[in-house]
């Protein structure tokens, strides 16, 4: 039986393993290409000297933008090994009527699904871990560039939380369970795939709206003007809002006359502060949380996944009788 499982999967394997190698490649040379840019540009250097590096950072961002985008798309991997693993799995074999051979031999439909099941979802769970360690090391230069605005790259980002730690192995499983259930209950391999698309995308955009709010956000307020104390620190900043005197969230903030004819900027700003009392406030969740996060969302993931499994395994043994 294990046999058996192993040359029914290894086209998926053996696909896998070359698409990973694509991946290890770009990254292997885009990585070494944002390395040299951090060096020669100077950015390396004044995030060392603790400079302000605003502009330089965001001319890194910008001239890799399309780079970390394009990463941005493996994003998509733990639902793909759902779709294309999860979904044909059972279906495959109840849509071709292949599974009435197997059930009537001495195996059984319990050991014959334990086999599919344990060898295919091993073989996703570690197609995401090599490309979760991949983006991981991928990731050590963009984490140098901890300033504020679009150039932040802290590890509780979204655009770089779902590649780090537990959490790309939790929404494979997920995925993957989707899949698998779908296939027994649909018995057919494009309903499957439809629908693993439809549940798993949703709850992860669900969850992901949720994840700000795993744990009470912080708040931070600082002089209006000047950079916030957390800048650099690799924090996951939520909301950045302008407070007057009285402490209510203003859009506009009005330059009182005493301050217009002031000579420079620093001094206007000053007494733009001091005249209106307006403040900044930042609303974030410290980067100190990144493993609560990840063993939090985690955990919700693999507990969905158990019960959907659950409900593949009770269908197959108990209701395809």
């Amino acid at each position: 039986m294990i046999r058996l499982a192993w040359r029914l999967a290894r086209p998926n394997l053996v696909s896998s393993a070359v698409l990973l190698a694509v991946v290890v490649g770009y990254a292997v040379l885009t990585n070494r290409a944002m390395t040299a840019q951090l060096r020669d540009s100077g950015l390396d250097a004044c995030i060392a000297s603790g400079g302000d590096c605003d502009l330089l950072a965001q001319a890194f961002s910008d001239r890799f933008n399309l780079i970390i985008n394009s990463f941005g798309l493996l994003n998509l991997a733990p639902m793909l090994l759902g779709v294309f693993w999860g979904g044909p799995l059972v279906a495959r074999e109840l849509e071709q009527g292949t599974h009435r051979l197997v059930w009537t031999q001495s195996h059984g439909r319990g050991r014959w699904l334990a086999a599919r099941l344990g060898l295919y979802l091993a073989g996703a769970v570690a197609v995401t871990a090599i490309m979760t360690e991949v983006m991981t090391w991928w990731f050590k230069p963009l984490e140098r560039v901890q300033v504020e605005g679009d150039a932040a790259f802290g590890r509780l980002n979204s655009d770089v939380f779902d590649f780090r730690g537990i959490v790309p192995l939790a929404y494979t499983v997920f995925a993957f369970a989707v899949g698998v259930a779908a296939g027994a209950l649909f018995k057919r391999t494009i309903p499957a795939m439809v629908a693993t698309l439809a549940i798993y995308l949703p709850v992860k955009i669900g969850v992901l709206l949720l994840r700000e709010r795993f744990q009470p956000p912080l708040t931070e307020t600082y002089p209006f003007g000047t950079t916030s104390p957390r800048a650099g620190k690799g924090d996951w900043r939520i909301a950045h809002e302008v407070i007057d005197k009285a402490g209510t969230v203003t859009n506009r903030v009005s330059v009182p006359a005493v301050c217009r004819t002031l000579p420079d900027e620093a001094a206007m700003r000053a007494c733009v502060t001091e005249q209106g009392g307006y403040r900044f406030v930042d609303t974030y969740q410290p980067v100190g949380r990144f493993w609560t996060f990840q063993l939090i969302e985690s955990g919700i993931f693999v507990g969905l996944s158990a019960a959907v499994l659950a409900l593949a395994v009770w269908w197959v043994v108990r209701k395809l009788a």
